[in-house]
């Protein structure tokens, strides 16, 4: 875990973002801010949970599948992977492409970056290693980034597991579905992997594991306001809560105050009544319907997808429309 402070203009961002979000009338904040160094390794913790279906499935069908997806990808690609975490699931692709021109690891937390291109150097030692550091999110950075380090080959494949696209509300998930489409190219390919639609109660237990690690990674957000931010707060509280919002098909991640309270940041005061919430994130559930909709919206096309026998989870192949 890195203790060091954030560069003052990334500090800047995650102040105005902080403020931004416990201004409004439901408070919120960024799900970025989640994942710090200690946020990052939480979360290999929690797709290790037996509560955590999605993470053992996708590498499942990754295991099964990997020949047949390589085989609908450009030969000679360079694999992009934004959000990389361990790299755990990247390696089944690597594994199946022995003329694989390299692979570019691109994540917010440096700590995790480092590790990540340290053990798969050691498994890939043939491998072209480029990690780079930036937020994935944001356009102005994924252009500076294909133009700084030439990722405009049209043999780019763009690796996006984890059902991380559900994280983001759906028009901020065609913002990001732009950002992936600007990283493949015009020739290129996206993998994404999408949760699917299932009973509600399975969705609840994997955001909300007994032993409490999902608690822990949420709350670790609050921490976080206060170290690096100076926030004044009594992280005892606020408890993890998670919800399923049946309309927008998604569960919420919400910081509930067990008891009237208040976050001073800086100069301001935010104060919260019993049972009031921060909402620190989102993860969409879909169909290949409704996914299919959401891609062809950031001008994307599905080209095939690859789903477990009990229709958990798919992996999805995507490109550039035409």
């Amino acid at each position: 875990m890195s203790n060091h402070a954030l560069p003052f203009t990334c500090r800047q961002s995650f102040l105005d973002d902080v403020i931004d979000g416990l201004s409004r009338s439901q408070k919120t904040l960024p799900c970025k801010y989640l994942y710090d160094d200690f946020g990052a390794q939480l979360f290999e913790q929690i797709t290790a949970l037996q509560e955590y279906y999605l993470t053992r499935t996708e590498l499942a069908l990754l295991a099964q599948y990997a020949q047949d997806i390589v085989a609908h990808l450009p030969t000679q690609a360079t694999v992009i992977e934004p959000g990389c975490g361990s790299g755990q699931k990247v390696a089944y692709l690597l594994d199946n492409m022995p003329d694989v021109n390299g692979f570019i690891p691109l994540e917010i937390s440096t700590e995790m970056l480092l590790y990540t291109q340290q053990r798969l150097r050691q498994r890939f030692a043939h491998v072209n290693i480029h990690p780079l550091h930036g937020d994935f999110t944001h356009g102005p950075t994924i252009k500076a980034l294909v133009q700084q380090h030439g990722l405009n080959s049209s043999n780019n494949v763009v690796f996006f597991p984890g059902s991380t696209l559900g994280n983001f509300s759906p028009i901020h998930a065609i913002e990001v579905l732009h950002n992936l489409r600007t990283l493949c190219g015009h020739n290129g390919r996206v993998l994404i992997g999408i949760d699917l639609i299932k009973a509600t109660p399975r969705l609840l237990a994997a955001y909300d594991d007994k032993e409490g690690v999902t608690a822990a990674f949420n709350r670790n957000l609050l921490t976080r306001i206060a170290r690096e931010l100076g926030a004044h707060l009594c992280l005892e509280h606020f408890r993890h809560e998670a919800r399923f919002n049946s309309e927008q098909h998604r569960v919420e991640m919400h910081l509930v105050a067990n008891q009237d309270t208040c976050i001073s940041v800086r100069d301001q005061r935010f104060m919260l009544r019993a049972g009031e919430s921060i909402h620190t994130e989102n993860s969409h559930k879909y169909t290949l319907a409704s996914f299919s909709s959401l891609i062809g919206n950031a001008g994307l096309t599905l080209v095939d997808s690859w789903c477990d026998s009990q229709g958990d989870f798919a992996l999805c192949l995507v490109k550039p429309q035409r």
